[in-house]
């Protein structure tokens, strides 16, 4: 009587354990896997399982050497409990398949090889009744193992051998949690199975096997760690380990990424839970309507690993589109969220998951309305990109960046007395890469601030070095981007660099490009200060081109404002004549330089002169040089001009 009260108390801890297991699981489901379906499946089947066993145990009071209704009961009980519980292997193993990616059952024949030793196990249980192979009472009293009982064990072997091969085979890319909780459930079920076989009369097999499955639980369903906390489907992190358990497997899928392009714009003009609420509508039509996986890998990015086929691609891509073109997101209608769609096949077509995660960024910040399709032609966009980016990489790892010098030209002195820094790239393989390529890459992806401390230690290191002083260079304009003034220490790296070569900060002009961003940024404008507070002369570039008008000029003291060779290039119209005049006489009138880049003739030098220019950039002078022929360059010139500089 002992025994049989231990037994369900055993019973009972077990069925408590699952009925938390099914609460915790809904209560915050997961998204949706396949691998998901069969976890409830084996949730409720060892559920099922041990309700059965604790009822069995139960009938066990009202058992009778006669046959009697409770001895039918009892039998329908146990059978009940071995027809779920012999199930629980081979739907355990099914579940690592598909942990794994589907493993080796891609095929229907693989799936049918797997499946068939588990039916083949079930028709003999559901028989049992009548052919007593797998148990019976003997005498209607004592239970007694059957023939058959042995080979449900033995296939259970046989199905654990399988899980434990397609484990170690995926270790490869199995997350390390999903590889522990695994471990953890077949060590916890093979202990209470061996101590139940063993000593048949402790029942500890079902509750071994009900813990094991609440650490799959914690450990793999319950991703909180990897999904998104507004939408509740998978995030980055997610996106990134799939992808890279697909590609080592070698499946062939399709990726597609859906960007919000004026997401960031938004963020700005709508209540900011209006925003949510939109990003989850289209989150949740995306679920309802492509067979995959959903992720949301930014804030304004949502991608789909999906098995569909391209041309059922395309058709939820044109449905995506005449839903964003037919739904009214915002109270203002006039209000369009535009977006962009990239589909990619895989392996085909992208075989790198650096590559996958870029899909759609170049989108990312654009104010354009309407929808764009991007297919094959924008992969060798993306894949160059990616492979920008390893070179920059690369370069600020072995500091490989050059710098080169451009003269100006002063008109009022007749010396090239600066000069602007410009930074240069060359790789093995890809030869020389335009700055106008890789800068705007280095902004994005954070590594401009590397780059420009790179570039200043450059030209502190060649002030220098060359003292081109001597020769009657004053200083050196140095672009400084908006981003590097996001960073918090780039006056004090910049300050350490010129204390280190002995140089002072009227040698170097910081040159910046003129954006809305560095004209309304609160972090920008105090950044700006503290450079200012070291004694930095700033030169404002792309005047007239960008958002600075004459009132944030004249704020910012800036130095020296540099006219965009845009102006030049359409001058020869009447109208652009004329702008180029007036800009340059009233700038001209507050006492500013003038800095015309782009001159590359006698008669756009006359013009920018007759214009009120005091200093000529370009080509009609001089190209880019490497240091040590910017130096022969302005000793020779200058010493033309002023003997004294020789």
């Amino acid at each position: 009587m002992n025994i049989l009260t231990s037994d369900i108390s055993f019973f009972i801890c077990t069925i408590a354990v699952l009925l938390y297991c099914v609460f915790y699981y809904y209560n915050g489901k997961s998204p949706q896997r396949a691998r998901s379906c069969v976890f409830e499946i084996l949730m409720f089947n060892m559920l099922f399982a041990s309700i059965s066993a604790l009822v069995c145990e139960i009938l066990d009071f009202f058992h009778s050497p006669e046959e009697n209704f409770f001895n039918y009961m009892q039998e329908f009980f146990l059978t009940s409990y071995f027809v779920f519980h012999s199930l629980l292997a081979p739907f355990f193993a099914l579940y690592v398949v598909l942990v794994n990616n589907w493993g080796e059952l891609k095929s229907l024949k693989g799936m049918i090889l797997f499946i068939s030793p588990a039916l083949f196990l079930e028709i003999f249980v559901l028989t049992n009744p009548l052919t007593g192979f797998v148990f019976y009472y003997q005498d209607n009293v004592i239970f007694t193992r059957g023939p058959m009982e042995l080979l449900i064990y033995a296939e259970a072997v046989g199905y654990l051998a399988f899980t434990v091969r397609q484990i170690l085979i995926y270790k490869a890319v199995l997350i390390k949690s999903n590889f522990v909780a695994l471990c953890f459930f077949i060590a916890c079920s093979c202990f209470g199975v061996a101590v139940q076989f063993f000593c048949p009369w402790f029942k500890l097999e079902l509750f071994a096997e009900a813990l094991s499955l609440l650490g799959v639980l914690l450990l793999i369903e319950k991703e909180d760690a990897h999904t998104d906390v507004m939408t509740g489907v998978y995030n980055r992190q997610m996106f990134i380990a799939d992808n890279k358990w697909h590609i080592q497997s070698g499946r062939k899928y399709v990726v597609m990424v859906i960007t919000l392009a004026n997401f960031k714009m938004f963020l700005r003009m709508v209540n900011g839970e209006s925003l949510n609420d939109a990003v989850r509508e289209i989150v949740f039509w995306v679920m309802r309507n492509i067979q995959g996986t959903v992720y949301r890998i930014e804030q304004d990015r949502i991608a789909v690993i999906t098995t569909a086929s391209r041309l059922e691609c395309d058709n939820f891509a044109a449905n995506f589109r005449a839903m964003m073109q037919s739904r009214n997101f915002f109270e203002d209608k006039s209000l369009v969220l535009s977006t962009s769609i990239d589909i990619v096949s895989v392996p085909s077509e992208i075989d790198s998951v650096e590559l996958l995660v870029e899909l759609g960024d170049e989108d990312r910040g654009s104010v354009n309305s309407g929808f764009l399709l991007h297919r094959e032609e924008h992969i060798e966009k993306v894949k160059r990109r990616v492979e920008i980016e390893k070179i920059l990489q690369k370069a600020i790892q072995n500091k490989s960046f050059e710098v080169y010098y451009q003269p100006i030209w002063n008109a009022e002195t007749g010396m090239f007395d600066c000069a602007e820094a410009l930074v240069r790239l060359f790789d093995a393989n890809n030869g020389s890469i335009s700055p106008r390529e890789f800068i705007p890459i280095a902004e994005q992806n954070g590594m401009i601030g590397e780059i420009g401390c790179i570039v200043f230690s450059k030209v502190c290191e060649f002030l220098r070095a060359a003292e081109p002083k001597k020769f009657g260079l004053k200083y050196v304009d140095v672009n400084l981007s908006v981003f590097q003034l996001y960073l918090e220490n780039t006056d004090i790296l910049f300050k350490n660099v010129m204390s280190k070569n002995g140089i002072s900060a009227d040698q170097i002009h910081l040159e910046i490009c003129d954006s809305e961003m560095f004209s309304e940024d609160a972090v920008v404008q105090a950044h700006y200060q503290k450079l200012r507070e070291l004694g930095f002369v700033f030169s404002l570039d792309n005047f007239a081109m960008g958002y600075a008008n004459l009132i944030q000029v004249i704020q910012k003291q800036y130095q020296h404002l540099k006219l965009s060779e845009s102006l030049l290039q359409n001058a020869e119209q009447p109208e652009m004549k004329q702008l180029l005049f007036e800009v340059t006489n009233l700038v001209r009138k507050f006492r500013f330089d003038v800095v015309q880049k782009g001159v590359e003739t006698q008669k756009q030098l006359e013009m920018v002169l007759e214009a009120g220019a005091n200093k000529i950039q370009g080509f009609y002078y001089s190209k880019p040089l490497e240091a040590h022929a910017f130096v022969e360059f302005i000793r020779n010139q200058n010493a033309t001009t002023n003997p004294v500089h020789i």
